[in-house]
């Protein structure tokens, strides 16, 4: 009795329902297109050219060996204008490998105690980094450890290896150039080669310079 009363029930109700005009159809639920969203590449190729000042600091020297430059006494600088041609692979946006190949531009330039003048010489740099990095938005701040290879050839080649660092930051115009300015130590040590006996010699750089991702 109680299943035949709620029959009933639902009968008068679906008739109610028609009569006021209403319809029984299937709604099928909207669907919403799906949005595909491009993750960034953080693997990139990067290519850059910048100018450096290039700097050899001679402390406390009592002769710059004769045959290679004038005797000159004291403390002496010897430094460059130069032109850097960069390459790099970024792993993603943390770790890089970077190589650097410096070149002087015209002659170099000599000062000590003893007064300024020119030398006909060329200074350069090649080197392969490791490149730590540290995004804040736009800007990046990062490290350069790696190994590379300072000369300076006036006729005869000087030349010292070893252990290179340096400290930088570059910001992102857009999403291909960006612009970069960075200090780096090329060469710390006694001596140069044969040149220079057991003064400290300080080989270092600042380059500021714009990069290009592919």
């Amino acid at each position: 009795m109680k299943k035949f009363i709620l029959s009933l029930a639902s009968v008068m109700a679906m008739g109610t329902f028609a009569t006021a005009g209403g319809s029984i159809m299937n709604v099928e639920p909207a669907i919403e297109p799906v949005i595909a969203i491009e993750e960034p590449d953080e693997n990139t190729f990067y290519a850059g050219l910048g100018y450096a000042y290039q700097n050899i600091n001679i402390e406390g020297s009592e002769a710059i060996n004769a045959v290679a430059y004038p005797p000159l006494y004291g403390e002496t600088d010897i430094s460059a204008h130069a032109l850097t041609l960069l390459a790099g692979y970024g792993f993603n946006h943390y770790l890089a490998v970077e190589g650097r190949y410096t070149f002087s531009l015209g002659d170099l330039d000599i000062e000590n105690n003893g007064g300024e003048g020119e030398i006909d010489a060329d200074l350069s740099n090649l080197a392969l980094y490791l490149k730590p990095m540290y995004p804040i938005g736009g800007l990046t701040l990062y490290g350069l450890l790696g190994y590379g290879k300072v000369t300076l050839d006036d006729g005869e080649k000087y030349s010292e290896s070893g252990f290179q660092w340096g400290i930088g930051a570059g910001y992102n115009i857009n999403d291909t150039i960006g612009v970069f300015v960075d200090y780096t130590r090329l060469y710390d040590d006694k001596g140069f080669d044969t040149i220079w006996g057991d003064q400290d010699v300080v080989v270092d750089a600042v380059n500021v310079g714009v990069t290009y991702e592919f």
